[in-house]
């Protein structure tokens, strides 16, 4: 109740933009999720709080690893000639879950052996996150934030943020915010069609 009387005044100002933000983008759901230092328990680096595309490009390959909720470890030398979708998500980001069904129908549209998608939870590492993974019926693989990959892709504040490696193992795309399914069902059949291209050139 004391932080309320201290604060009363901040809380009203906050409440009124989110209020004006869902008001003018036609939604009463949190236009992007911003994940708190208290989540993750790291310092994070801030970034573009709008949702956008930037395209990267990157030089060089990356390196990481993961292990899934089911065992399963994967890593970039494993996820070579393959494109690989990395998504930054939490179970209470409703725009995380409005997402999935595009995650779920991608993963029925393209082989294991051509696309690999990694659900990254930032959710507490306490929070059991088992139920709601297969309540909403989830077939692709899901693991937990680490280091790995913090070092490989940075570290991420505002969530859903969505990475697109092609199959030489370098960043092609990232996008924060929804993404609509035919458009990374786009860049992913771009990729592909790149890649095979360039097999047959170098044959």
């Amino acid at each position: 109740m004391d932080f309320l009387k201290r604060n009363w005044s901040t809380l009203i100002l906050i409440g009124a933009i989110a209020a004006y933000l869902g008001i003018s983008m036609g939604t009463d759901k949190c236009p992007l999720c911003v994940v708190s230092d208290a989540v993750l328990g790291t310092s994070l680096n801030s970034e573009n709080g709008s949702q956008n595309a930037a395209i990267v490009g990157e030089e060089e390959s990356l390196e990481w690893a993961v292990t899934t909720m089911s065992g399963r470890e994967i890593s970039s030398d494993a996820a070579k000639g393959k494109v690989s979708i990395i998504v930054y998500w939490a179970t209470w980001c409703a725009p995380c879950r409005e997402e999935i069904p595009a995650l779920i129908a991608l993963r029925n549209e393209f082989p294991a052996e051509s696309l690999e998608i990694i659900g990254v939870s930032l959710d507490q590492a306490s929070k059991s996150i088992d139920a709601f993974v297969s309540s909403h019926q989830i077939n692709y693989d899901i693991a937990r934030n680490n280091e790995s990959l913090e070092q490989a892709f940075g570290p991420v504040r505002y969530i859903p943020t969505l990475v697109v490696v092609d199959p030489e193992g370098k960043v092609q795309q990232r996008y924060t915010g929804l993404v609509g399914h035919d458009v990374i069902r786009g860049q992913v059949e771009m990729l592909l069609e790149n890649h095979s291209r360039d097999l047959v050139a170098g044959s």
